[in-house]
């Protein structure tokens, strides 16, 4: 089974190219505030979770992995 991170950055490569790394800044693989709120509903979905207001605080793929996990995804 995949992890997290894994279809984290799987999801990212698709939705915004390259090779995203855990340690890549989401500003750095091209996420501004429509590619994220685009992104939010398409990873509640995938994850079954819900995601808050607070994901603007999320800097990085590792902090996005993070903050879907705590949300209780596995």
């Amino acid at each position: 089974m995949d992890s997290i991170e894994d279809k984290l950055r799987e999801r990212l490569a698709e939705k915004f190219g390259g090779s995203p790394q855990l340690t890549d800044g989401l500003a750095f693989l091209g996420v501004d505030s429509i590619g994220m709120a685009e992104l939010t509903v398409e990873l509640e979905k995938e994850f079954n979770i819900q995601i808050q207001d607070d994901i603007v605080d999320v800097e990085t793929v590792q902090e996005l992995a993070d903050y879907i996990r705590a949300r209780g995804a596995t």
